[in-house]
């Protein structure tokens, strides 16, 4: 009975949590290669999108989904991007599941003493905020029900 209680546990948490990337994980796939990363999201439950993929010269990059939603299955919950130069990463896109996930991203980048740029852009009905760190810049994508965050190295 233990090992079942274990067993649900862990299953309720990677089932209902798994596409919640906290931003110090995000910012720890920086500089790492391609594969560690893949492998990470996958262990996960995030599947792979070959047909959203590509490769040019040394640059890649590769998209991953996260479940679907009730309200239409044809949807995913979550999505994330990672672009590469030759096969390291070096920036990432996160499309978060919903305003919570989001809020919480938020107060993560303020508990990490990031600057907040004055300068927002809106474009297609988006807004752009940018956030900087010494070794990071972030970005947030706000609209239409969608909430993203990029995280790039300065390096």
């Amino acid at each position: 009975m233990r090992y079942f209680l274990t067993f649900l546990l862990c299953s309720i948490f990677h089932f209902g949590y798994a596409q919640d990337i906290p931003l110090k994980t995000l910012m720890t796939y920086i500089n790492k290669p391609v594969t560690a990363i893949r492998d990470s999201l996958t262990v996960r439950g995030w599947a792979d999108h070959a047909e959203l993929s590509g490769t040019k010269a040394n640059q890649l990059y590769q998209t991953f989904s996260y479940g679907t939603k009730k309200s239409n299955p044809a949807e995913a919950l979550a999505w994330f991007r990672i672009h590469a130069d030759d096969h390291v990463v070096n920036q990432l896109y996160y499309q978060l599941p919903g305003m919570e996930s989001y809020t919480i991203i938020l107060n993560e980048l303020k508990a990490i003493s990031t600057e907040k740029k004055e300068v927002q852009t809106i474009e297609n009905n988006q807004i752009s905020s940018y956030y900087l760190s010494p070794d990071y810049t972030f970005q947030t994508i706000v609209g239409g029900g969608s909430y993203t965050l990029m995280v790039m190295t300065n390096k």
